[in-house]
């Protein structure tokens, strides 16, 4: 079989989310190519990229840096800029999901000037680095602007492949986490819905990024109360990854954490510590003990210690976690009120509603100073904490902090937009909520 036939073969099995195969093939190649002399510099360039593409996948970072800086350094800048695009690409992705954001930052933005410059304006490779962005705003939370990039990238996503396609399923599942993330539930089960049988469809009910789809809509489910559904939804992700990505992937630790979330919101304590703890070792394992990325791990297994009465446990837990959380702050730059977030909606899982009011004021104090009193961040705390005093019954609270968002989205955005009219539905769901309320008392 010749190079590029294998090279060929290789990406076969990495479309089908044969990851181990396709790594395997492409180890032998390059194994060939580096033996052969004079050496093909396309080829390998294009080797070590896919390469890097799929240790990315399988979690091997160290692996994928080292096969995407070798393909970078194959051409210098200025030379053969859109193959270098593509290697940039990946290192950014890469470095998303390192957290490491200011490199992921510098990279992206390099492989976007490198395609505009290069490439008509709706061209697939743009839509790509737009939907990459767009991860990388979302990360450090920043979803105003994310909000942008995923539109700007759907509707490339829309016009080149159709909405039937993977990487239109891509952005829509991004667009539903950041739904999840500003509460509005409705938005995000439809786009996670939509993204799942897209998916299904275009690669078959195993493949490793239907997981993705299962695990977000369980997001969605756990929100709602609706346990049975989230487990169903999680058993069958883990299912997959360990089949496609291996039982030690760092998505199947999430699936795995995600799980435990489930049985600690029904009171499951001791079902759910055995998760907890191994999620925490998977995802150190791959991600790092010092990456901020675990803090979400960290505060549950502090949780569900407390609740079995393991404090000197959930203590050493707490300091790992402020420490993290000092990182992560800066980190974001900008952008630090996301760990605020975090804390909060970690409280509301617990039902500490007052506690939960605290860090989004503190929040919305952060955003004020960091972004401006009528900006998009803003009017996002402001949802949250109307959502939050909702769950309080402190309906004249909640009106309030609906009311102040509308405001500064409908200048901002105008009252015919989607995030306007979010508000606004959540203010006429209010003051039906308020009649009942009152009709009742």
């Amino acid at each position: 079989m010749g190079s590029n036939s294998k090279l060929a073969q290789a990406r076969a099995a990495s479309r089908l989310g044969r990851y181990h195969e396709a790594i395997g093939l492409l180890s032998s190649l390059l194994s060939e190519i580096e033996q052969t002399r004079p050496r093909r510099k396309a080829l390998l360039f294009d080797v070590l990229t896919e390469t890097g593409r799929t240790h990315r996948r399988l979690s091997g970072y160290p692996e994928a840096e080292d096969c995407l800086k070798r393909a970078l350094g194959l051409f210098a800048a200025g030379k053969n800029e859109l193959e270098r695009s593509r290697a940039l690409e990946e290192l950014g992705v890469l470095y998303i999901e390192q957290s490491r954001y200011a490199e992921a930052e510098s990279t992206l933005k390099e492989s976007l000037d490198i395609r505009r410059a290069k490439l008509d304006g709706s061209h697939a490779d743009i839509g790509e680095t737009l939907n990459d962005l767009g991860l990388l705003a979302w990360s450090r939370g920043d979803d105003a602007k994310a909000g942008e990039l995923y539109q700007e990238a759907l509707e490339i996503r829309r016009r080149v492949y159709g909405k039937e396609h993977s990487t239109y399923a891509e952005t829509l599942d991004n667009f539903g986490v950041l739904y999840q993330r500003i509460d509005r539930l409705h938005d995000a089960e439809r786009a996670h819905r939509e993204a799942l049988s897209i998916r299904e469809k275009s690669l078959g009910e195993s493949h490793p990024d239907v997981a993705y789809s299962l695990v977000n809509l369980a997001n969605v489910y756990q929100r709602q109360g609706k346990h049975d559904e989230v487990e169903a939804l999680l058993r069958r992700a883990i299912r997959i990854w360990n089949a496609s990505l291996g039982e030690e992937h760092h998505h199947t630790g999430v699936a795995i954490n995600n799980l435990g979330g489930c049985y600690l919101e029904q009171g499951r304590f001791s079902e759910a510590t055995p998760l907890f703890e191994k999620a925490l070792r998977i995802l150190e394992a791959s991600l790092g003990s010092d990456n901020p990325g675990i803090l979400t791990h960290l505060h549950n297994l502090a949780t569900v210690y407390r609740h079995l009465n393991r404090n000197a446990d959930a203590g050493a837990i707490d300091a790992r976690i402020q420490t993290l959380a000092l990182r992560k702050l800066s980190m974001e730059g900008r952008s630090g009120t996301q760990n605020l977030l975090l804390d909060a909606r970690t409280l509301q899982n617990i039902k500490d509603f007052a506690a939960a009011e605290e860090r989004l004021n503190e929040a919305l104090q952060l955003a004020e100073r960091e972004f401006g009193a009528q900006s998009l961040r803003v009017a996002y705390i402001l949802d949250f904490l109307g959502t939050n005093s909702m769950k309080q019954m402190d309906l004249k609270k909640a009106k309030d902090y609906f009311l102040r968002s509308l405001s500064i989205k409908n200048e901002t955005l105008g009252a015919d937009h989607t995030d306007a009219e979010a508000t606004a539905q959540n203010l006429r769901f209010l003051e039906g909520l308020r009649i009942d309320w009152e009709g009742r008392h």
